[in-house]
């Protein structure tokens, strides 16, 4: 029996990330659940997501303490890969997040992947019309916890972009440029995505040289699969190489819906536009779908419910 491994990364909302664990819960999946160190998690709430299994295993990963925008993402998705790569065999690996869910049922996700056994699914994305795109792979972010979102509100968004043109600038006058010498390719992806066996166990087997690498990068998280692949000639494999621009119009090479033309990204609601739009997505062939706040959205919860359920497509 083939199996799946589910790595999810969830920092809090567990009652929305219980949901997701019991719709995981299936004979041929094993759930890897990466907790934010930063975040309250008692041993009650481990038993309650724990009580969410009836099928499946649910195992928790060592604990990394993540700030968005450094390499302690690295390191969280990292203890996730080592972890399920080590635990046992599984045709593909599918890193979510903890306020995603699934639009099919494990019957139809499993089928659908039977069919794509050597692909990779990653959404690819533009470098254009962003200079920090190619500056946070050109130059060294040497304070790995300094990010925009360290200091809340405008005055710490200030801080960081006056902070990092600083760092930049010093960078120039130093000529490093990063590109030339650590031969790195400008390229990125969306960090959500589904690999088979053999990408995740090439990621593991790479860790070293990927932390020299991408330790002092600003938001590594999206470029360090991709530039592996890259650097080891494996795009090919991409179930789709299209350059997604955040548009509705542009397809999600990594199967998993994100509303990015209406927020950042945007929640799903109860309103009936939001669940027609992902019904669309779901018959464009889309398997999951974020942010989701079930608190708020008993309907759409109900209509997720409704179509995971087994033997729907």
């Amino acid at each position: 029996m083939r199996k799946h491994a589910y790595l999810i990364m969830a920092h809090g909302s567990y009652e929305q990330l219980g949901f997701l664990i019991s719709l995981l819960d299936h004979e041929k999946n094993d759930i890897f659940l990466h907790i934010d160190k930063k975040s309250s998690f008692s041993k009650l709430d481990q038993q309650i997501l724990q009580e969410k299994v009836k099928k499946s295993q649910l195992i928790f990963v060592p604990r990394v303490a993540v700030y968005w925008g450094g390499y302690s993402q690295i390191e969280a998705e990292m203890s996730l890969f080592r972890t399920a790569s080590q635990h046992g065999d599984y045709c593909f690996y599918h890193l979510l997040s903890g306020i995603d869910l699934p639009l099919q049922s494990q019957e139809t996700i499993h089928s659908f992947f039977e069919q794509h056994l050597d692909k990779v699914f990653l959404t690819m994305m533009t470098l254009e019309g962003d200079k920090e795109n190619i500056d946070r792979l050109k130059y060294y972010h040497l304070f790995g916890r300094l990010t925009p979102r360290t200091f809340p509100g405008v005055f710490g968004k200030a801080f960081f972009k006056i902070y990092r043109k600083t760092e930049v600038v010093i960078q120039k006058l130093l000529r490093i440029d990063r590109l030339k010498r650590d031969n790195l390719t400008p390229i990125k992806a969306a960090q959500w995505g589904s690999f088979p066996q053999d990408i995740i166990k090439l990621v593991v087997a790479s860790e070293k040289q990927i932390e020299q690498t991408f330790q002092h990068s600003f938001i590594p998280d999206e470029v360090f699969i991709p530039h592996l692949l890259h650097q080891k000639g494996l795009l090919g494999r991409l179930y789709d190489d299209s350059l997604s621009y955040n548009r509705k119009e542009d397809f999600q090479g990594n199967l998993r819906y994100i509303n990015w033309w209406d927020g950042n990204p945007y929640t799903w609601t109860d309103k009936v536009e939001d669940s027609n739009t992902l019904d669309e997505a779901r018959m464009l062939g889309y398997l999951f779908s974020r942010k989701f706040n079930v608190l708020s959205s008993p309907k759409l919860k109900a209509k997720v419910l409704e179509w995971t359920a087994s033997g729907n497509t």
